[in-house]
């Protein structure tokens, strides 16, 4: 087991997510915020409050991320708590850049490779030419990433599936996102089963808002629960879960170490590097992290160290 005094990790990284829909209500998104100060790192928005211009509410403890998008109201919006100075959001409008739809980078030196995070509001287009199509079979079918890619998806599906809700046996608007979500190697983050919307006029209950995680953040996905103190009074539950990135091994300082340089048989030392060079080389290129590829070589030149060079 690892101890906190272990110089050779760095600290956990743990990011607290929100996650809301606000019925283009100020009173709700003004509550959800509110309740977020001090508490959580990201708040994701979908179907929130939106004047002309795209103008919205604005927070003292928040920076707003919002899609460009001209002629139509945005309603997805992300906030990013302004102390949280351990990792960095950047908008990816080069991805996607919709009403309906965002996407952020969330990027730290903990971090292998970056963690892109969509923000999607699965509702039909405010544009007439394609007012049949759902936000998932316009935009998010069409995205495309390479298979390495960490990815977090959290939205207002408006989707129905066994998946996560046990009690349907009639799938609605779902076919694009499941293709999508198996593409990728997406898991649930859901708990399985737990109702998050919740309709007053019929009494019915459903599993509406979902978040999914690429096989390679399974493991960094945890305590993923509805607060039943963040009372917003709209029939969507609040949605809270944190992103744990794990102690990440840094590289160690070889001149912390005495090794007898004076009787190093370096024809040796070159001839065994240049013998290894090709396997070396082909490893590098199948590694895709920079801080990988670090670790890689230096490991390999412990390795080489270690044959030939001996400590006093």
């Amino acid at each position: 087991m690892l101890q906190k005094n272990d110089k050779s990790f760095a600290n956990t990284l743990n990011i607290r997510i929100l996650q809301h829909n606000c019925a283009r209500s100020t009173q709700i998104m003004h509550a959800c915020m509110k309740f977020a100060k001090n508490k959580t790192d990201i708040v994701i928005l979908q179907e929130s409050w939106m004047k002309d211009e795209n103008i919205t509410i604005l927070h003292s403890s928040f920076i707003c991320i919002k899609s460009n998008v001209q002629n139509t109201h945005v309603r997805v919006l992300i906030f990013v708590a302004k102390n949280a100075k351990k990792f960095t959001c950047i908008s990816r409008s080069d991805i996607v850049n919709s009403e309906d739809m965002q996407a952020i980078s969330i990027v730290n030196n903990k971090i292998q490779r970056e963690i892109l995070l969509f923000n999607i509001y699965n509702e039909k287009s405010q544009n007439a030419d394609d007012k049949q199509l759902y936000m998932i079979e316009r935009k998010l079918a069409k995205v495309m990433l390479n298979s390495e890619q960490k990815v977090i998806i959290v939205e207002d599906f408006n989707a129905h599936h066994s998946w996560w809700n046990a009690k349907i046996s009639n799938f609605i608007r779902m076919k694009a996102l499941i293709k999508w979500v198996n593409l990728y190697k997406c898991n649930l983050i859901n708990t399985f089963d737990i109702d998050t919307y919740h309709s007053y006029s019929d009494q019915l209950s459903s599993v509406l808002d979902l978040a999914f995680a690429s096989k390679n953040m399974r493991n960094h996905m945890k305590n993923w629960y509805i607060n039943e103190n963040a009372n917003t009074e709209f029939n969507h539950e609040v949605i809270l879960f944190t992103i744990v990135m794990k102690k990440v091994k840094l590289i160690e300082n070889s001149l912390n170490a005495s090794y007898n340089l004076q009787k190093v048989n370096w024809k040796d030392f070159d001839e065994h590097l240049q013998k290894t060079k090709d396997k070396m080389i082909v490893k590098m290129q199948r590694i895709t992290s920079l801080e990988a590829k670090v670790i890689y070589l230096t490991e390999c030149i412990k390795n080489t160290v270690k044959l030939f060079i001996f400590k006093q």
